[in-house]
């Protein structure tokens, strides 16, 4: 109960930023555990990063019920190839680890990320670090648009944080879609909005094999 505590706050506290319009795309942070790391990775861990999040608790004393999401995506164009394994560089997770998933997504007649095709899971730790996730075998058609999302599930109570980070050398570009939910028993009133893919600037750091 006294983790569900903390953590319930720690969520409340999440939807609060949502709710009042906090950034949710690639922003410059310093790395403060890359300083032994060498410079390529220290370049990498510090140029950018997209916040990937889930949070949903409820609190029993004020009536208030909270969740919240933020996913992102990037597209990426098929060759003909079979893909196994996705690559992503992960880290900065506020837990020792947070469970996440990254697969590939199909394309919506709007041009955005729609169904799951093939979706396998992992987990960020506290650190800047490459992280391997296995799929099902997946063959992407020849000039066909697909995306490649990540995702953290919703668990009552908990609030999961981490960071996708950014890839200098890539011209794909990042969408992000965020999620928040609200609702006081108080005033019986409540918000409930998702956001509309929103492109970056930047892109996340992604391979394919």
């Amino acid at each position: 109960m006294f983790k569900l505590g903390l953590l319930t706050s720690t969520a409340m506290t999440a939807v609060a930023l949502l709710l009042s319009g906090a950034p949710t795309g690639a922003y410059a942070q310093t790395d403060m555990h890359a300083a032994s790391r060498d410079p390529n990775t220290r370049f990498l861990c510090t140029y950018g990063h997209f916040a990937v999040s889930a949070s949903s608790s409820v609190s029993g004393g004020s009536g208030f019920a909270s969740s919240g999401w933020t996913h992102v995506a990037v597209p990426i164009t098929g060759h003909g190839q079979t893909v196994t394994r996705i690559r992503v560089i992960e880290g900065e997770s506020y837990e020792r680890y947070v469970p996440f998933s990254t697969g590939i997504y199909s394309n919506t007649a709007s041009g955005f990320p729609g169904k799951p095709i093939a979706v396998g899971s992992g987990n960020a730790g506290s650190n800047c670090g490459p992280v391997t996730i296995s799929i099902a075998p997946t063959k992407l058609k020849r000039q066909t648009t697909y995306w490649i999302e990540e995702t953290v599930r919703q668990v009552y109570g908990y609030y999961y944080l981490f960071y996708w980070y950014a890839d200098p050398k890539t011209i794909r570009k990042a969408y992000v879609q965020y999620h928040t939910y609200g609702y006081s028993s108080g005033c019986s009133c409540s918000s409930n909005y998702t956001s509309p893919w929103t492109k970056q600037t930047k892109g996340p750091y992604i391979k394919l094999k």
